[in-house]
């Protein structure tokens, strides 16, 4: 159980500011998953965050591609996007995810507005060009990388106390859309917005030194340790796609980023209202050690 007096010190530290949560497609498939977030969510707004929500939707659009007869394709953690999977991008993002978290997040009390990344141009995408990988040079198709981000929508519905829930795709310029993976939306919404905190909640504890042990989760980590471990190999697939959205983030000028699991019933307000934390705090420079005898707005998790 969080100390509330402990975390009493937090939420003064955290009242007013903006907090962007990515969460993953893993963490809104089953309704307790969602139920759960939705309320950690809720009670982080009740404390006086003003939080945005970007989704992804990875699982559930790989399972209507399939429906739709197009096996799904990725390419070191990354989605290569056909017509076919663009629509079931949508399908399973706009269609179904955004509308079934807004209305979870209502119903728990934080009133949520559900947009595409494409509604009034808040975010527009430039085609990607073929590109190296580890498979050679690849086509990613119909996915974008993001040019442009209009926040204004965003910060008219925070000013209302509303919680803006977005998912891809973004807007191409042109009429159309294409697919942006979700930790570089959620990225370039936190440095648009001039968020304290970038929050990506996926179905892992946070960032492993192994990632084959569970028990191996960082603490706290500058970002030159998290280029270590990513020119080390223990950053791979997913996770190393998140890793080029913290550094992009950081590099932004967002100043913190965790990385907490959003499978873990109350994982993320430990994180975010505990010394010790949950999860991986990532920072330009490391912090001081979790339970030491720094100042608050120096401890590793949180403030």
């Amino acid at each position: 159980m969080i100390d509330l007096y402990r975390a009493s010190e937090y939420a003064r530290l955290h009242q007013g500011k903006v907090m962007v949560f990515k969460v993953g497609g893993a963490c809104l498939d089953k309704p307790s998953h969602l139920k759960s977030l939705a309320r950690q969510i809720s009670v982080i707004a009740a404390f006086g965050v003003r939080p945005v929500v970007v989704h992804g939707g990875g699982m559930q659009t790989a399972a209507l591609q399939e429906l739709l007869g197009e096996t799904p394709q990725k390419v070191d953690g990354r989605r290569v996007t056909s017509a076919t999977g663009l629509r079931a991008l949508r399908l399973a993002t706009i269609g179904d995810l955004n509308s079934a978290f807004s209305a979870c997040l209502t119903a728990e009390g934080a009133p949520a507005v559900g947009l595409c990344c494409a509604s009034a141009g808040i975010v527009t995408a430039t085609r990607r060009p073929p590109m190296e990988t580890s498979e050679g040079r690849v086509d990613f198709g119909l996915v974008g990388d993001v040019s442009e981000v209009h926040p204004e929508a965003i910060n008219a519905l925070l000013d209302a106390g509303m919680v803006p829930v977005l998912g891809p795709p973004a807007y191409d310029g042109e009429g159309g859309f294409l697919n942006v993976n979700a930790d570089s939306l959620a990225s370039e919404l936190a440095i648009a917005l001039g968020a304290d905190k970038l929050v990506l909640l996926s179905d892992t504890p946070g960032i492993m030194r192994d990632p084959d042990d569970r028990h191996s989760v960082l603490s706290a980590l500058s970002l030159v340790e998290l280029e270590e471990l990513s020119a080390a190999g223990s950053l791979q697939g997913g996770m190393s796609v998140k890793a080029a959205a913290i550094r992009q983030a950081i590099e932004g000028g967002v100043p913190r980023v965790h990385v907490v699991s959003g499978l873990s019933p109350e994982a993320l307000l430990g994180e975010l209202y505990t010394t010790q934390g949950t999860g991986t705090l990532v920072t330009l420079a490391k912090q001081s050690a979790p339970g030491g005898t720094a100042n608050l707005v120096d401890l590793t998790k949180s403030p």
